[in-house]
Parts: C-alpha cells; sequence; structure tokens
C-alpha cells in the first residue's frame, strides 16, 4: 500500500470519517439521557473533530527567515548525553553569527560538567557556548531563568539535555515567528532509542499520534497548550515579561516544580497585556507587544524534530507519567481561567477535552472494573475493542501524514493497553495526590521536593572562556 497514493489517502479518509459519522448519528438519534450517552456522542464527536483540523495541518515552510537565536540547555545528570545533545545543535543548519548557545549545569553529581567543558574544546566553539554551573540543584525553572537572563537573541530555543535536534530543526522550528502575534512554538518529538525494546516503539509512536495529530489539531486554532521540553522556541522579550510569575507560581500553597513546559507555555499564550521587561542599559521598563489572550499565538511545527531518549523500563516510565498526569491537573487549571477569552472554536476544543480526559477515566473503572464485577466481562471486552479501533485509526492516519513505517499501526494499537493501565492507576493516584512534586528529575540536593523553592536560586560558578570557575556577584 502506497502512501503517496491519491487512492490510498481517500480510502484512508473513507475508512476514518465513513465509520466515526455513522457512530456519531446512531448515539445523537438513540439518546438515553444518560452521562455515558452524553460522554460517547463527545469523545466521538471529538475524534472526528480532530481527524477533521489535523488533516488540513501544514507546518510554516522556510521563508529564509533568520532571527538570533538563543538555545538554552539546562542538564542535571546527563554525562551520558549531554555532549551529543550539543553536538547535533552546533550541526544545525544556521547562521554561525546568529546562533549562541547556553548550557546550565543544574548541580549534576557525575561528570556532566567535565563533559561540558569537554564537548566545548572539541568542538571548537569559542565564545558561542556559555557553560553556566550550579553550587547545588534547584530544579529546572530556576537554571532555564539563568539562561533566559543570559540570552541575547531575540528567540529562545529550548532543548531538553537528553535531545537530539535534526539539522534543520532550529531554522524550520523559528518559522512561524514571522507573524508577530505568534509568542511560542513546539517542535515535533520522537524517540531516539527505539531499538532499546518495545516499550520505547510503544511510545515514540504514541508521540507520533500525541504530536502530529492532536497537537496538529492544536496548532490549527492557534492555541497549542504544551510546548514539549524537548525542542520548543518563545520570543525572549515574552519570556522576560513573564519570567517571575513563572519562577513563583504555586499550587495549593506549595511551590510549582513540575509542569515546567506547560506553564510556560500557558503563561505566553495567555497574553502579555500590562507586562514589561527591563532594560538592560539603563533599568527602564518597556512595554512587550501588548498581545491578549485572543490575540497571543502558540503553534506547532512538524518539521522541526527532536528525538529524545524515552524510559526503558515500567518503573521509570511509571514515575515520568505520573509527573506528567500531575502536571496535565496543575497546567489545565491554570490554563482554563483564560482559554475561555480565545475565539470560540479553539476555547470549545479545550474545555471539551479536559471534559473528555477525566471522564474517561471515570468511564474506564466503570466498564473495566465494575462491570466485569457485576458479571458484564463482556461491556469490557467491548470498551477495550472501541478504544482498539480509535487507535487503529491514529495509527492508520499517523503512517499517512508522518511518514511513520506501517508498523506504526500495530503499535499504536498496543499502546491502547498501556493508556487503559494509566487511566486506572497513575492518573487516579495523581488526582488524588496533585499537590505532590515527588519523582521529579531536578530535585535539589538535600530537600523535599514539595517544599523547596524556585524564586531564590542559589550563588553560581560561572567558566570563563579559559575554562577556569568564577563565582558569579
Amino acid at each position: 500500500m502506497d502512501r503517496n497514493n491519491p487512492t490510498t489517502s481517500r480510502l484512508i479518509s473513507i475508512l476514518t470519517f465513513g465509520s466515526l459519522f455513522p457512530i456519531l448519528f446512531f448515539r445523537i438519534t438513540d439518546p438515553q439521557g444518560t452521562i455515558f450517552w452524553f460522554y460517547s456522542v463527545l469523545m466521538t464527536g471529538f475524534i472526528i473533530l480532530t481527524y477533521v483540523m489535523t488533516k488540513g495541518y501544514v507546518p510554516k515552510p522556510d521563508v529564509g527567515y533568520r532571527p538570533e537565536v538563543s538555545v538554552i540547555i539546562p542538564a542535571k545528570d546527563e554525562e551520558e548525553a549531554i555532549e551529543e545533545t550539543l553536538a547535533r545543535v552546533f550541526r544545525a543548519d544556521y547562521p554561525v553569527s546568529k546562533l549562541e548557545v547556553i548550557a546550565v549545569d543544574d548541580g549534576s553529581t557525575d561528570r556532566t560538567w567535565d563533559r561540558l567543558q569537554k564537548v566545548r574544546n572539541r568542538l571548537g566553539v569559542g565564545d558561542r557556548l556559555t557553560l553556566i554551573r550550579n553550587a547545588t540543584n534547584k530544579g529546572k525553572r530556576a537554571a532555564m531563568a539563568i539562561g533566559v537572563r543570559k540570552a541575547r537573541g531575540e528567540i529562545l530555543v529550548c532543548i531538553d539535555s537528553d535531545s537530539f535536534v535534526d539539522r534543520d530543526a532550529i531554522k524550520l522550528l523559528v518559522q512561524p515567528f514571522t507573524d508577530p502575534t505568534v509568542v511560542g512554538v513546539c517542535g515535533h518529538g520522537a524517540a531516539a532509542n527505539t531499538d532499546e525494546g518495545v516499550l520505547p516503539k510503544l511510545q515514540h509512536y504514541w508521540y507520533q499520534v500525541m504530536f502530529r495529530i492532536f497537537k496538529g489539531m492544536e496548532s490549527r486554532f492557534a492555541s497549542v497548550t504544551c510546548c514539549s521540553g524537548l525542542l520548543s522556541a518563545y520570543r525572549r522579550n515574552m519570556v522576560l515579561a513573564v519570567l517571575d510569575d513563572w519562577l513563583n507560581q504555586t499550587f495549593m500553597g506549595r511551590p510549582m516544580l513540575i509542569g515546567d513546559d506547560r506553564e510556560m507555555t500557558n503563561l505566553v499564550l495567555k497574553g502579555t497585556e500590562g507586562k514589561f521587561v527591563r532594560s538592560s542599559s539603563d533599568g527602564r521598563l518597556i512595554p512587550v507587544l501588548p498581545l491578549s489572550a485572543r490575540d497571543a499565538k502558540v503553534v506547532y511545527q512538524s518539521n522541526a524534530v527532536a528525538y529524545t531518549i524515552v524510559p526503558t523500563k515500567l518503573p521509570e516510565f511509571l514515575r515520568q507519567q505520573l509527573r506528567w498526569k500531575r502536571s496535565h491537573i496543575h497546567g489545565c487549571i491554570n490554563a482554563s481561567k483564560f482559554m475561555w477569552r480565545k475565539p470560540l472554536p479553539a476555547a470549545a476544543s479545550f474545555y471539551l477535552y479536559q471534559f473528555l480526559v477525566y471522564m474517561s477515566t471515570i468511564v474506564s473503572v466503570i466498564w473495566l472494573v465494575v462491570r466485569p464485577l457485576q458479571g458484564d466481562a463482556l461491556s469490557g471486552l467491548v470498551f477495550l475493542a472501541g478504544n482498539m479501533y480509535v487507535a487503529f485509526l491514529s495509527g492508520l492516519n499517523v503512517w499517512k501524514l508522518s511518514k511513520a513505517p506501517k508498523e506504526a499501526i500495530p503499535y499504536t494499537v498496543g499502546f491502547v493497553f498501556i493508556s487503559v493501565f494509566l487511566s486506572l492507576t497513575v492518573l487516579i493516584y495523581g488526582w488524588l495526590t496533585p499537590w505532590k512534586g515527588g519523582w521529579i528529575t531536578r530535585t535539589a540536593q538535600g530537600t523535599n521536593p514539595e517544599e523547596e523553592t524556585l524564586s531564590h536560586p542559589t550563588p553560581l560558578i560561572r567558566t570563563n572562556l579559559s575554562g577556569e570557575s568564577n563565582p558569579t556577584p
């Protein structure tokens, strides 16, 4: 089957919409007046909306726009990956005179700092690479903030320390900024270590669905709600305008130590009316471009690709998912406070999706646990079959849209079982403990992650170009 054949494309569209529309019609014309009927109608309608919108998604092509870019890479105990991360950035197809890189070692206890100095010498990049070292681990937000304040570029490109960008990723990532109302851009994520077992491959194709299909839909509304940390970009002035708010965020009276990327996306997507940045020359407060929540745009670039190291073992994967579920709870509560000000299609799709995410867990418990315990095992099988069919359609569309191999289809279907398991366990636990900041990857040494504050970073050690370490004032 040739994905480039117009007949194949039409057949996939017919299979997708030709099966979903009759289901929706049947549900609507057979009203049962229950919350589960209501959920079923909305879920089917949302799936149709997602496919309709993502089908028309096209990334911004390269129009030759080359602003000054500052790449910021926070790192904590990444001795195995950090050299390749930096090497990929410096191999980027981007003008040397317009690219600076700032790497912040956030109190690593391994050889990350040595590797940073080694790669600078090996690549011979001189003052294009600034190395900064935190004396103690203060968290990703504090490390990012140090890089932001040091940066000189018009655009900030943020890359996780275990992610590797394609050669043309940076130049493609910045193209949407030709629109002055675009404040953030999310790149496309993929797994770098798919050769390390079944679990990384399952995650890889799950990424394809979440990025290419879901973020593709969000991008049509110019309201991507989470710019992934593996590759994202923002206007520097916009970030400076919300930086203190980001550093001092709290949830239920506690400092927020997770959801860094989602919360930064929220703050710029909310708009910058009434925001100022301080001039570096004379200290004056200068207003930034006053964008309202309705006008501020965050989009997705599917052609700007970064590969990240994903968990290979189930316990590690579950810890990651718990962080993500908790950050989703925090982020969606905050986004709900302003998304109603977006254009109606963007606002409606956001609130509908949030309802469906949390309702799906309740439905999963009833169909997969309660009903089988009542002797109705068939309901659970039907529920699983329905989820597998939707996953099959997702895999089929990912294969068509993102040029993935055909194995995308069975792996996407296989991820259904992990997704259901997460809904019945990790998501519920995240609901019950949303205030916790544990199981994060960048926790300050010797501190309780639920009590640590990020608003007062510890003294830094900044390395000059000769390789000597000097304390900052």
